[in-house]
């Protein structure tokens, strides 16, 4: 054989070697890959209810979707449409503001069945309002008493005096523009937990609104109700009384989404609405501030969102009782805050064996399908820990450890669920519970111990570059806690006692903010929106999160790092083996047995 054909022999298997090595690491890659994905399909799974907790449940039912593949038909509708499609069993789980105890849905389940906490949120009054001066006001601040009259319809102007009155700011501003409230028509967990917040905090007036309006609502004046009380058709009502019904101010609209969406209109000038802070933020719309119980007003950010759900008491069923939060005096508590939840099947063998029950203590036998049940432990397994990551961005705030807690006990009475080890701090990477966030408390759940029962010394405020440390706000016989270092002046307690005091030096500002350590302080690090964040001094980018490298360390743009390494060397893979490859099968048809190498003996 020639020197020629042995040299292209040798350059064949050298090609062969690389197109086998190629093959060898495709299918090492492809196995990677498909680690990464259930090694079962999904069932699907249908859902429906609260508009309120909407855009958070559609996040996480894209997201499971794409690391997961688990199939979820999520239909937003209200909290009453939920549980009353739960009740029929026309869904496999369903998305709730309120219990079936308020009475406020056409019947209830007969599987047994469960709450689970999802999100926590601000009720938030979106408005559309241009000045006297042809700028769109966005610092307009509401108390309970003119939300009232709002939607009522007693106010009828945005110059009214009584508006006026709480909004210094934008005195000679406010316009006599016509006020158009928007109400929801459809029976609804927004309905509900504005009338019980009204008839907490301005009671006679919303009451005897009752009963002058009740026509179809569940419940009798007094109480609560999902259905905003309207007149009575063919009833003639008082146009001193009520001339906003009168005159036809009014607007009704089905949902949260038309609700919003109306009011952002540019041709729906002195609107307002009530919706979940996240519509708002998705229209870009100002919310308006309300004034709490300690006289300040605070927008409903996710930080005091979650200060005001401290207060909150949860019975053992982990259903909610928001007097407290109605009422919390600390300085940033939002008031009109509340948790959402999942109403999921539950099986009474599983609960007995954790030595708890389903609600309202049902018994029988839960027929939810094993493998709907894996499926949905994988969702709320994620909802409660990284699904809750990004919920300040969208305008809710993350559930606290106790509630991500009781998601993951509550996945173990699933049939085929499999109950997650405990959280920590590594494997859980919901802001409350990995520390990118400073949690200002948990809420009371009945029958276990509190983190800050109402009474006791709550824990102190750290400083922030423009103030001291701030002293806790118990009202117990030591007063507040000690608060951190700042570089201002120290804090003081509220209570009775002694307050905590803050350490820090000379000429700081007054202020002093919730949860900072002073070596965070000392690093630069501030809260913005109830995230822990640094300054960066210049470019668009103002702040860096606290938690921005370590989310880094584990993915690029929301990828996590072993996929997207596997995709990568699968593309070298591919743009380097498939060309060898067919290099070397092209040589090989070229050299077939029985060619005669040109320039060989037996050439002709």
């Amino acid at each position: 054989m020639s020197t020629a054909i042995s040299a292209e022999a040798r350059k064949g298997r050298h090609i062969r070697r690389i197109g086998a090595t190629a093959v060898t690491l495709l299918a090492a890659v492809t196995a990677l890959l498909w680690s990464q994905s259930p090694a079962w399909a999904s069932p699907s799974m249908q859902s429906t209810g609260s508009s309120f907790a909407a855009v958070a449940i559609q996040e996480w039912v894209g997201q499971t979707a794409t690391l997961y593949g688990l199939n979820i038909n999520w239909q937003v509708q209200s909290s009453v449409v939920g549980l009353n499609d739960f009740a029929a069993n026309q869904v496999d789980f369903a998305a709730s503001d309120i219990p079936y105890s308020s009475d406020q849905a056409q019947s209830t389940p007969t599987v047994p069945y469960q709450y689970m906490p999802d999100v926590a949120g601000g009720l938030s009054f979106m408005y559309n309002l241009d000045g006297n001066d042809g700028q769109r006001i966005n610092s307009l601040i509401l108390d309970a008493e003119v939300v009232d009259k709002i939607f009522l319809g007693e106010i009828t102007t945005w110059n009214d005096p009584s508006i006026a009155a709480i909004n210094p700011n934008l005195q000679g501003d406010l316009p006599n523009t016509k006020i158009v409230p928007v109400y929801r028509t459809d029976a609804s967990g927004e309905n509900y937990l504005l009338s019980d917040y009204l008839l907490h905090r301005d009671g006679t007036n919303f009451t005897d609104a009752q009963n002058a309006f009740h026509a179809q609502g569940i419940l009798g004046a007094g109480s609560p109700s999902a259905t905003w009380p309207t007149p009575t058709p063919g009833y003639s009502y008082s146009a001193s009384t009520y001339p906003g019904w009168t005159a036809g101010n009014p607007v009704g609209q089905n949902g949260s989404d038309n609700a919003a969406n109306y009011v952002s209109s540019l041709s729906s000038q002195g609107s307002i609405t009530y919706v979940e802070t996240a519509y708002a933020k998705e229209h870009g719309m100002p919310v308006a501030s309300l004034v709490n119980q300690s006289g300040a007003a605070v927008q409903p950010t996710s930080l005091n969102v979650a200060t005001a759900l401290e207060a909150a008491i949860l019975h053992p069923d982990l259903t909610q009782d928001l007097t407290n939060v109605y009422t919390n005096s600390e300085a940033n508590a939002y008031p009109l805050s509340a948790y959402s939840y999942l109403v999921t099947p539950c099986s009474p063998s599983l609960a007995v064996a954790q030595h708890t029950t389903c609600a309202a203590n049902m018994r029988g036998t839960s027929t939810f399908p094993v493998q709907k049940g894996q499926a949905l432990g994988q969702f709320v397994g994620f909802m409660g820990c990284a699904g809750q990551e990004q919920m300040a961005t969208l305008g809710y705030s993350p559930l606290p450890p106790n509630l991500v807690q009781e998601d993951f006990d509550a996945i173990g009475r699933l049939n085929g669920g499999v109950e997650p080890p405990p959280i920590t701090a590594s494997s859980c990477r919901n802001p409350y519970v990995d520390g990118q966030i400073p949690l200002p408390g948990s809420p009371c759940i009945q029958g276990q111990a509190c983190n800050h029962t109402p009474g006791t010394p709550a824990p102190g405020g750290g400083g922030n570059p423009g103030g001291g440390g701030g002293g806790g706000t118990g009202s117990g016989p030591t007063g507040g806690a000690t608060g951190g270092n700042g570089p201002g002046s120290g804090g003081s307690g509220s209570g009775t006692g002694s307050g905590g005091s803050g350490s820090g030096g000379a000429g700081g500002g007054s202020l002093s903010v919730k949860g900072l350590s002073a070596k965070q302080i000392a690093a630069g690090y501030r809260i913005v929106d109830g995230h822990i964040v640094k300054s960066l001094n210049a470019g668009p980018n103002k702040y860096l999160r606290a938690d921005a490298l370590v989310t880094a360390s584990k993915e690029i743009d929301g990828i996590p790092l072993p996929e997207l390494l596997g995709w990568t060397l699968a593309a070298v893979v591919l743009f380097l083996g498939i060309p060898l490859l067919s290099s070397y099968r092209k040589r090989r048809s070229d050299h077939s047995p029985g060619d005669v190498e040109p320039g060989s003996p037996d050439s002709p």
